[in-house]
């Protein structure tokens, strides 16, 4: 998501967002429960031990959540970043991070947690959205200019992968496309302020191969995330919600409560396979999915 430099001028985007939204969402919701507090979460990403991993946009610490415990720390400050946004796994226990116009590669398999600027896409005009292609490549969505960097780990190459009028910007807020997720050929991603969801089928190169399909125009989402039943579950912002989406229906049933929801992941480990975690404005949520 993006920082508002007037509240007013949030509240008034939200409102005639959540106006056209109110129809479309089935609703079986109950309130997650809150893991840690942590102003302003961004996004999420779940390690191998079942650890959460969280970033915000207005500070350079990469935060570590221990939901068992309910704690959080730094787990390693990002050098050079004002503000980290999109996580993602990329190897076993190995992280690129959005920070700023860089991407980061964050290593967790040694004693420490080392960052390291992989390259900076001096091209970008706002970067916030982050999934992985494969184990070098990720997807980085650029809300700004309404396109998708295709962008190499171990070389820190990149290029323009997908460009589409359903990414661009909309009126007045020069932001665009926000959360993105790669899975099985097939790019899904919201646009935040068009109130949309949709999707576009990729070659193994991450370039479009066909028309991009809408799944709706009426509903906020922000990032999003892959459950073990191949659901998809989106967190809806200022709709305070997270919603479960089958891909064969393509039609949200709202499912938890969380303020300020932006971004989810599940958990990995064998006690909390079922739990999705959400990233929400006062910190880390939790809630358990039936699948």
């Amino acid at each position: 998501m993006l920082r508002f430099t007037s509240l007013w001028a949030l509240s008034l985007v939200l409102s005639l967002c959540f106006s056209a939204s109110a129809s479309i969402i089935k609703n079986r919701q109950a309130a997650a429960a809150q893991v840690v507090k942590l102003a302003s979460t961004e996004n999420l990403a779940v390690r191998p031990n079942g650890q959460v991993l969280a970033t915000n946009m207005n500070s350079a610490n990469l935060y570590i959540v221990d939901p068992v415990a309910k704690t959080s720390k730094t787990a390693v400050v990002i050098t050079g970043a004002s503000g980290l946004s999109g996580i993602a796994e990329v190897t076993p226990d190995v992280f690129a991070v959005i920070g700023g116009k860089g991407i980061y590669k964050v290593d967790f398999t040694g004693a420490a947690p080392v960052a390291t600027l992989i390259k900076t896409i001096i091209e970008a005009n706002n970067l916030n959205g982050l999934t992985a292609f494969n184990n070098d490549t990720v997807l980085v969505a650029d809300a700004g200019k309404g396109s998708v960097f295709r962008f190499s780990i171990s070389t820190g190459a990149y290029s323009v992968a997908i460009t589409d009028a359903t990414m661009a910007p909309s009126g007045s807020i020069p932001f665009g496309i926000d959360g993105i997720r790669y899975n099985d050929g097939l790019v899904w991603y919201t646009n935040i302020f068009k109130n949309s969801f949709h999707k576009a089928p990729v070659d193994a190169t991450g370039k479009a191969t066909g028309a991009v399909t809408t799944l709706w125009t009426n509903l906020m989402g922000d990032d999003l995330c892959f459950g073990p039943n191949g659901k998809i579950y989106i967190a809806t912002n200022g709709k305070n919600s997270i919603v479960e989406v089958d891909p064969a229906v393509g039609k949200p049933t709202a499912i938890a409560t969380v303020s300020g929801s932006t971004s989810c992941g599940f958990g990995r480990t064998e006690k909390d396979k079922d739990v999705i975690y959400v990233g929400g404005g006062t910190g880390v949520f939790s809630f358990t999915v039936k699948l």
